[in-house]
């Protein structure tokens, strides 16, 4: 089972981070999942939270640590193994530009009530719950 690791990072303004693919994933049911939030998974060698420290630094250019584990559950349109973990953003501005060729098209801060708007498939509950929507 493919098992992903997901940065939930909110900035200053309350804005959460996403990233929109440029091969959009099409699920089981269906759906096109286009934007997410930002990860990847694990090497052999890390941590899940070293893992998606990594994942986001090189999809978004934003460093981060991550505090807390949020939940774990299988994305019910994937199958895949998604651990979501909160991460507080060390720096505001990138310092770094995320990695050329990577498969992301574009970087955005949205507010939380906002995820509906860009995600096709349901968030986590858990996850949900933190951001207060």
């Amino acid at each position: 089972m493919d098992v992903v690791n997901l940065g939930v990072v909110i900035n200053n303004k309350g804005e959460v981070l996403i990233i929109k693919r440029k091969i959009p994933e099409k699920g089981k049911t269906g759906k096109i999942l286009t934007w997410a939030f930002p990860g990847g998974r694990q090497d052999k060698d890390e941590t899940r939270e070293q893992a998606v420290e990594r994942e986001v630094l090189l999809e978004t250019g934003y460093k981060v640590k991550a505090v807390k584990q949020i939940n774990l559950r299988i994305h019910p349109d994937t199958g895949v193994l998604l651990i979501y973990h909160l991460c507080e953003l060390l720096e505001e501005n990138q310092i770094q530009q995320p990695e050329e060729n990577h498969e992301i098209e574009e970087i955005k801060w949205v507010k939380p009530e906002e995820l509906k708007n860009y995600f096709t498939t349901d968030i986590d509950p858990q996850v949900k719950k933190l951001l207060g929507i």
